[in-house]
This record gives C-alpha cells, structure tokens and sequence, in this order.
C-alpha cells in the first residue's frame, strides 16, 4: 500500500474539521503514504501549486474557498491529479458538480480503512496499461 514503484504515494488532505484531518494523517502514514494537510481551501491551493501530489482528498464544504471551487482548480490545472471528495451532503452534492466532478466520492462517516481502500484502488486504475493511453 502506498507505494508507486520506487515513488511514495503524495496525498493532500483538506477539511477545516481538524480531528479528521488529524485521524486521516495517522491513517494514511501507517499506509506507508506520505500525507500534507490543510485546514483551509486557500492554504491547500498554495500546496498543490507548489508541490506535487498524486492524490487530493478535500471536503466538499469548507470556509474561505469551496471544496468544489479548489476541485475546480486542480481538476484544471493538475489533470493527472486524483480527486477524492468527502461529502456528508451525499447526492445533493453528487447532482450540483457533475462539471467539476472528482474521480471519487466518498459519504461522511465512511471508515478509515474504506479511504484507503478507494486511494488505492484509484492509484492502480491511474497506473494501468489503459490508463497510459
């Protein structure tokens, strides 16, 4: 788990819900994935702008700059990036971003182990012979 080849798995955790960044942090580490984390939109935005990342894990709703507005962002200006959105708003948000969709959703609680079982498998589908053409 966590690992590309020789190139450890960089994931980018946004939620303004501190202990759940915190609890994701932990559990991805012990995934052996290297995690960031930012509490806000804005703060994720400089990150992604400035690092590299293969996976975005970002709330939905959030003060200062959206989840939606920040998938926006990255969906356009890092297309190889994976999006996984965390919703506890389920289809309602599903059904208002089919244009900026992530590649992923998941609905708020989901289990710590199901997150990573969803990281990994969008990172084998990212790296499959289909994927590359």
């Amino acid at each position: 788990m966590g690992h590309l080849a020789d190139d450890t798995c960089r994931v980018l955790v946004v939620d303004d819900e501190i202990e759940i960044v915190a609890n994701i942090k932990a559990h991805l580490e012990r995934c052996d994935y290297q995690v960031e984390t930012a509490v806000t939109g804005l703060d994720a935005l400089e990150l992604l702008r400035s690092q590299h990342y293969h996976v975005l894990l970002a709330d939905i709703v959030m003060p200062d700059i959206s989840g939606l507005g920040l998938i926006e962002i990255a969906l356009r200006e890092k297309p190889d990036l994976i999006i996984i959105a965390m919703t506890g708003y389920g289809q309602q948000v599903k059904d208002l971003t089919h244009e900026r969709s992530p590649h992923y959703y998941l609905e708020k609680p989901f289990s710590l182990n199901q997150l990573s079982d969803v990281i990994d498998s969008a990172l084998q589908k990212s790296r499959s012979p289909e994927a590359q053409r």
